[in-house]
């Protein structure tokens, strides 16, 4: 009897433990931001796992046409790959932030020093391509360890999470229902999350843009909606 108790004991750590680790809304083992000031109707449009090459810049043009501004979460083996792109996007307004070097499948296997390798070589690249050397991170997958935790404290990156995922990169996933989702589910102050490397963003962008403009909803950074620094000072 014991035993079996046990067993369920364990089974039932196990879970909380695994939901914390992959819902990062929990803020389980790491505190993150993922609402801002909801003043003035303002919302974040937050794009991962770029820069691309092709996607990008078109990314960029359909926010300049809409005066827009987002934050762009770089994998910093793109960002060596693309730094023009990388100025591109802040040269136009928008931040920059970090979202690990590699981005691997196994990434949250790493202990506290492959993290910090991760995060200081990410760090650089983007530092490179602009100058600026960015404090604002988000996990890979938005999946947190107690390494990952570890890393941040000594890192000092402020965590940036979202509250609206409409879960872009599913293929299955029209631009239609894209923008359904997003319209249905966000509040003044929301962090949602995007990403530009794929060939649905620019239809998603271009009904979802017009659409937030008539609904009187500017577009802001997260350093704005935050009202905090996205770069180390200098």
């Amino acid at each position: 009897m014991i035993g079996g108790v046990l067993v369920i004991l364990v089974i039932i750590g196990i879970a909380i433990i695994a939901w914390g680790a992959f819902r990062i809304q929990a803020n389980f083992f790491l505190k993150a931001i993922h609402k801002g000031n909801a003043e003035g109707q303002r919302i974040a449009l937050t794009f991962d796992d770029g820069p691309h090459p092709v996607y990008t810049p078109r990314v960029l043009e359909l926010l300049s046409r809409h005066n827009a501004k987002a934050t762009f979460f770089c994998i910093g083996k793109n960002v060596i790959k693309h730094p023009d792109i990388v100025k591109q996007i802040h040269d136009a307004g928008h931040t920059v932030g970090n979202h690990s070097f590699s981005h691997a499948p196994t990434i949250d296997f790493h202990g506290k020093r492959g993290w910090l390798g991760e995060l200081q070589q990410t760090d650089t690249a983007i530092e490179l391509a602009i100058h600026r050397r960015p404090r604002f991170f988000r996990p890979p997958y938005g999946v947190t360890t107690p390494h990952l935790a570890n890393a941040i404290h000594i890192s000092g990156h402020r965590v940036i999470g979202w509250r609206v995922r409409p879960y872009d990169t599913l293929k299955r996933r029209s631009p239609v229902r894209i923008v359904r989702t997003i319209l249905r589910n966000m509040a003044p102050g929301d962090i949602i999350l995007l990403h530009d490397t794929h060939d649905r963003i620019v239809p998603v962008l271009e009904q979802l843009l017009p659409q937030l403009r008539q609904r009187g909803y500017p577009l802001v950074t997260v350093a704005q909606l935050i009202d905090q620094d996205a770069y180390a000072q200098t």
